[in-house]
């Protein structure tokens, strides 16, 4: 669920009716459909922006707000720092120059499971908030949740798997 704050502008008010845009969609999703007692797999958050609209990256730029993923997973399970591909480069307006992602784009970062796990699945949640910027910018936050079953089994990549293959780690 998005829920929008007050609105953030570069050089003007927002009208009312620009409070309702949602225009940021966030998805958590996995590079795996399970994973191996003592495994590793990716988790992400999968961002659906509407044309026109940018989200920041991890060093924003002159203006702008990093994005946050904040973890959480229970004991006997790892995260490893957040990935993060390449940014695009964004003018906006008042010449101000920003890094981010447009279109879009995931953002993920290792699961490690422990190898004595008594887990049959993985409960993931993330607390996901950005800035998504247009002629105006609005702050939007997501909590997010998975299961994510642990096999004995090799594990198979998931209906995701190829959001992954771009991320830097």
């Amino acid at each position: 669920m998005l829920a929008l704050g007050v609105a953030l502008c570069v050089g003007g008010a927002v009208q009312a009716e620009d409070a309702l845009l949602q225009p940021v969609t966030a998805t958590l999703i996995t590079e795996h459909a399970s994973v191996q007692p003592g495994g590793t797999t990716r988790v992400g958050v999968l961002f659906e922006l509407e044309d026109g609209w940018h989200i920041y990256g991890r060093e924003p730029g002159d203006a702008g707000l990093p994005t946050k993923i904040d973890w959480t997973v229970p004991v006997g399970a790892t995260i490893g720092p957040l990935a993060w591909p390449p940014a695009q480069e964004f003018t906006d307006p008042g010449e101000i120059h920003t890094f981010g992602y447009s279109g879009t784009v995931v953002l993920a970062s290792p699961l490690t499971l422990s190898g004595k796990t008594p887990l049959s699945a993985v409960p993931v949640a993330a607390e996901v908030r950005w800035l998504a910027c247009r002629e105006i910018c609005l702050p939007g936050s997501a909590q997010l949740t998975l299961s994510l079953p642990v096999t004995a089994s090799a594990p198979v990549a998931s209906t995701h798997a190829e959001l992954f293959e771009h991320i830097d780690e």
